[in-house]
């Protein structure tokens, strides 16, 4: 039995009279198809990636623009309420401007009047220096409420903005 074993190594392997190149070209190809799937599963992991990586950044930005539209929603509605009370405050101004302006009206009428005696007519024009005072302290009033009015800084960012 030892006598065949050192017979088999003994023995050639047949060997083919054909140049090489034919099975190393075979060998490249069936290499280079195998990197190839190697590479696209690379790839298509890589995509997967990327992808859930844009769907988390898609969702922080939505969720960002939706703070923002809520932050602005309830600034313009805070801006809204504080620019009718001023509208309110204006429309109280208007209305004692003209219990003024009727006060100054029926001095002015008393003046003229026979009836009223003189130590009433003496001190008309003292009440209406007074009403007129007040007149002038309500359309200075006036005009800073419509000077609150028209400089309100918003601290809101703008979208998109800075």
């Amino acid at each position: 039995m030892f006598n065949t074993l050192t017979t088999l190594s003994k023995t050639n392997l047949p060997s083919l009279n054909v140049p090489t190149a034919s099975f190393d070209f075979i060998g490249q190809t069936v290499g280079r198809y195998f990197d190839y799937k190697n590479n696209t599963e690379i790839i298509r992991h890589e995509t997967q990636k990327v992808k859930e990586q844009s769907s988390v950044i898609v969702k922080k930005i939505e969720a960002e623009l939706v703070r923002v539209l809520d932050e602005n929603d309830k600034s313009f509605k805070q801006e809204m309420a504080r620019l009718k009370m001023i509208g309110k405050e204006l429309k109280n101004g208007k209305k004692s401007k003209g219990k003024l302006l009727k006060h100054i009206s029926r001095y002015s009428k008393m003046l003229s009047d026979p009836n009223v005696p003189l130590h009433i007519k003496e001190t008309i024009p003292t009440l209406i220096s007074q009403a007129n005072e007040l007149f002038q302290a309500e359309q200075s009033q006036a005009l800073e409420k419509l000077n609150l009015m028209s400089s309100f800084e918003s601290n809101t960012k703008l979208i998109g903005g800075k």
